[in-house]
């Protein structure tokens, strides 16, 4: 009889179980903009223009360029801050500075 009841409950509770688990937002975009972003902030700068240059030529050359690829990286350090903002609000809209 015992076994019977906790059957009977458990298959009546399964359904709200199951719509429970389908009520879960689609972040896929929102994890592939992470994804992005965070490839993007791990480019190195391409310095093969003064890689024939010796010395104060070359140094010259390539502060300019190490200067532009560091002003990049801080961009994509605040896009992968942004989308991963946006993929927590996107998981739990509840939390706090999600609106």
């Amino acid at each position: 009889m015992r076994r019977l009841l906790m059957v009977l409950t458990v298959s009546a509770l399964l359904p709200f179980a199951a719509a429970r688990a389908e009520d879960k937002p689609d972040c896929s975009a929102q994890k592939t903009a992470v994804d992005d972003a965070v490839k993007a902030s791990k480019v190195k700068p391409d310095l093969s223009s003064c890689a024939d240059k010796k010395g104060k030529e070359k140094s010259e050359c390539e502060k300019p360029l190490k200067e532009q690829a560091k002003n990049d990286s801080k961009a994509a350090k605040e896009k992968v801050a942004e989308a991963k903002k946006a993929l927590g609000c996107c998981q739990n809209p509840k939390k706090k500075g999600c609106s």
